[in-house]
């Protein structure tokens, strides 16, 4: 409304308003008066305001304040001053792969808070505090034109652009329809990973121009500190901008106040650089949803913090060890993460400690102490169900051929002969994965096993028309996949725990195994940490490798209440632990990891070569940075460079592993006797160069770059 006709019409000292002829006037006030009752609503679908929030003295628009008080009162109108309206609470934001949560404390209790909901008068239900993290892109013209005209608050419509629980909707009730799924993307934490050697993302809206979106990869575009945003209309479009920017008008509604602080956490594995460009990006996206009242009353955008916390993991077990009732020790509670998502499955290990005398004085009463991670790359939620899709697919190729269906393959799983006829990256083919993955979806979130048969789906064939296929799900088949994938998974954990708590003593107690994120409610996981099964024993020794194992609780995720809708649950718990680490909270964390290796990410991959067709590694994620190891000799100049990120390569990884990569490395200069070396520079990047046995290469010297990431 600063743009409106009404302000005009205030701020116009040579009209007096209470004396402007003709019913047309009149008339304009009450239009922009309603569009001002419903500019939340439009914006972000908030709560459309009462008539009384516009004239109450006690209440008043942001939008109003500084209109000449005579104005106001000719209009029945009340301005509010938006600083009375700051806060100095901390806001937590879980930025996930399949969802986000944000935890706000209001100086009672933690609330949670819901984005994008249809209505926010309707009952509250836990699940809605997991906002998808989507976006949906339906008409751009009309968003690029507003989004990059006003920094502040702009006059943005739902219907042009949205996220959350109506863009997943979206995404999960399409039924073939290339339109619908080429103008929504999902995982926007994935895209952040992205780098400069991916191609631009490509998005289509839904007007009727079709208009094609390009969105480069995320760059950190940093706003300087304390000064107001400046916008053009060449700036690259971000997504997570907008979706902080949503965010942001929830947690900056006119009913609950403006907020200054915000923590967010990460993934471990995360890079530096990926989780700056992150931050900057929700730098923005958080500060356009304040008032532009607020924004020109000076230098109040030196305030603001936005800053990463802690990881998930760490967040996580800040926020369940104590609403499990447990309580620190003088030398440490050891804990143990499962932190089994969409994208992937965290391993974290640390101890949970009372602080010292020293740390105490610092204001600290207790202390998480981070002492390494691990994970499983390959294990997620959405991950496995991109696996039963492609498993029915393949069950099912003699349907497909006779109509030239398409699909996609996980990275991970197994090709087989032919696959090059059915296995294609196009369009038709990804959004025939989505829909099978949409029918699939019951059957890996129900919770039980299913006997599905057969079922009727329309998909697309090669030209994109769409055609009626009876696929046979043979569902047997898929609960044993899932059960040995996610076995698989749970005996990873045990190991790289064991390895983590290596020197742990009896006497110092039981170590504590907490089961996060959504996936984790799977009934698979829960027979995985069966403590009372008999396989158990058996793979406690496995991990522990002959050493007698300590005592070992397994912690089940915690549920929804629906009656304490704001108590910790498996997703919501990272949010809540965010807030108990804030500054001022009275918790200490102290990440060993990060200190490692020079408050980078550790390398995330194992390096090496085949011999006899086992996988031997000379690079690890415990390597540090900078330091050479030999590979090996050179056959006529070649190398064949393997490298995978699965922890299983510590216990050893057959050549033809479906999660271990081959590249070919050819330096034809390499003479008699020269061996291949290799460096980690940073999470996902190595260098190579040549030297002799035991004699690392000269500084200085010819190197060779890869990302492997990108390889």
């Amino acid at each position: 409304m600063s743009c409106s006709g009404l302000v005009h019409y205030c701020l116009d000292e040579n009209l007096e308003p209470y004396t402007l002829s003709g019913e047309s006037i009149f008339k304009a006030v009450d239009v922009e008066v309603q569009q001002e009752v419903e500019a939340d609503w439009k914006a972000s679908r908030l709560p459309k305001l009462e008539p009384v929030q516009l004239s109450d003295p006690n209440q008043g628009l942001w939008e109003l304040w500084g209109v000449p008080e005579q104005a106001l009162r000719a209009w029945s109108l009340v301005g509010r001053n938006p600083a009375l309206d700051v806060r100095s609470h901390p806001v937590a934001i879980d930025f996930g792969t399949s969802s986000t949560v944000v935890a706000i404390f209001d100086g009672r209790e933690p609330q949670l808070l819901r984005i994008g909901a249809r209505d926010f008068y309707s009952p509250v239900e836990p699940q809605q505090f997991e906002n998808p993290t989507v976006l949906e892109c339906l008409d751009y013209a009309a968003f690029h034109r507003e989004w990059t005209r006003q920094a502040y608050r702009p006059e943005h419509d739902w219907d042009w652009m949205r996220v959350g629980h109506e863009a997943l909707e979206s995404w999960r009730d399409n039924k073939g329809d290339i339109r619908v799924l080429s103008s929504i993307l999902p995982r926007l934490k994935a895209w952040a990973m992205r780098g400069d050697k991916h191609p631009p993302l490509k998005l289509t809206d839904r007007s009727k121009a079709k208009r094609e979106v390009e969105i480069p990869p995320l760059s950190d575009r940093r706003p300087v500190r304390g000064e107001a945003l400046k916008l053009s209309a060449d700036d690259p479009f971000d997504p997570i901008e907008f979706y902080a920017y949503q965010l942001g008008m929830v947690i900056n509604w006119r009913r609950r106040g403006i907020f200054f602080e915000y923590y967010l956490s990460f993934p471990v594995k995360f890079e530096r650089a990926v989780k700056d460009r992150v931050v900057a990006s929700f730098m923005r996206g958080l500060q356009r949803s304040f008032p532009p009242a607020l924004i020109a009353q000076g230098e109040v955008l030196t305030r603001l913090r936005v800053q990463e916390l802690a990881s998930e993991p760490a967040a996580y077990a800040a926020s369940a060890l104590r609403h499990l009732g447990l309580q620190p020790t003088e030398g440490g509670l050891g804990y143990a993460v499962f932190d089994f998502g969409g994208g992937t499955a965290d391993f974290d290990f640390g101890l949970w400690r009372s602080a010292t005398p020293q740390e105490d004085d610092e204001g600290y009463e207790e202390v998480f102490e981070h002492l390494a991670s691990s994970g499983d790359n390959f294990l997620g939620g959405e991950q496995l169900l991109e696996h039963l899709a492609y498993r029915v697919f393949c069950q099912n190729l003699d349907a497909l051929r006779d109509k030239r269906i398409h699909f996609t393959r996980p990275i991970d799983a197994e090709r087989f002969a032919g696959d090059e006829s059915f296995v294609q990256p196009t369009q038709a083919a990804q959004t025939n994965t989505v829909i099978l993955i949409n029918v699939l979806r019951p059957f890996w979130e129900g919770g039980e096993k299913k006997a599905m048969g057969q079922t009727q789906v329309q998909l697309l064939d090669a030209e994109g028309n769409k055609q009626n296929v009876a696929l046979a799900v043979d569902a047997e088949a898929l609960d044993a996949f899932l059960a040995e994938r996610i076995g698989r998974g749970a005996r990873l954990f045990l190991r790289e725990m064991a390895r983590a708590f290596a020197d742990w003593l009896p006497e110092r107690g039981a170590l504590h195994v907490l089961l996060a994120g959504n996936a984790s409610r799977s009934r698979y996981v829960s027979q995985a940490f069966d403590v009372k099964a008999k396989t158990w024993p058996k793979l406690l020794a496995e991990a522990w490798g002959g050493r007698e194992p300590p005592q070992i609780e397994v912690h089940m995720p915690l549920p929804i209440d629906p009656a304490q809708p704001f108590a910790p649950t498996a997703k919501t718990g990272v949010a809540l632990g965010l807030l108990r680490l804030a500054p001022g909270m009275g918790a200490k964390l102290i990440d060993h990891v990060r200190t490692r290796h020079g408050d980078e990410a550790p390398f995330q991959y194992f390096v090496g070569r085949v011999r006899r067709g086992e996988f031997q590694t000379a690079l690890d994620p415990d390597s540090n940075y900078g330091q050479w190891r030999e590979l090996g000799s050179l056959g006529d100049g070649v190398f064949n460079l393997y490298y995978t990120t699965s922890s299983r390569a510590r216990a050893g990884m057959k050549e033809r592993d479906a999660e271990l990569f081959m590249q070919r490395i050819s330096r034809v200069e390499a003479g008699h006797g020269a061996r291949l070396w290799v460096r980690a520079l940073g999470p996902t990047k190595i260098e190579l160069a040549l030297g002799m046995a035991g004699a690392p290469p000269a500084e200085g010297g010819d190197v060779q770059p890869l990302d492997l990431s990108a390889s």
